[in-house]
């Protein structure tokens, strides 16, 4: 079994992304910054919350940007649970923008 620290992040895949922006920064006041070279995906990071915008026009797109990532201690321990339990589609990496910089998260999960 996969045992999370802690929820890293979260995406909300929206149909327009500048509705979205103004509905979270006039009711939270969120931030929202471009993600590196994605110009259809916003980041609200602060200390205590932490959330990508994403726009998609169509259900692939809503499908390949629909994801959560968790913290975890050991990548590669996470990597061997998901091969054992037959799960091959998943993407793995250091997410260098962020405050917690390690992340896995399963793909169209």
């Amino acid at each position: 079994m996969i045992k999370a620290k802690a929820t890293d992040h979260v995406t909300l895949w929206v149909r327009s992304l500048a509705e979205a922006k103004l509905y979270y920064e006039n009711i939270f006041g969120f931030i929202f910054t471009p993600r590196n070279s994605d110009e259809t995906t916003l980041v609200v990071e602060s200390e205590n919350v932490h959330f990508f915008l994403s726009e998609g026009r169509n259900e692939s797109e809503f499908i390949s940007k629909q994801h959560i990532s968790f913290e975890v201690e050991s990548l590669d321990k996470i990597i061997e649970t998901l091969n054992v339990k037959g799960v091959t589609e998943y993407e793995v990496g250091e997410v260098n923008f962020l405050f917690i910089k390690t992340h896995c998260c399963p793909v169209n999960h």
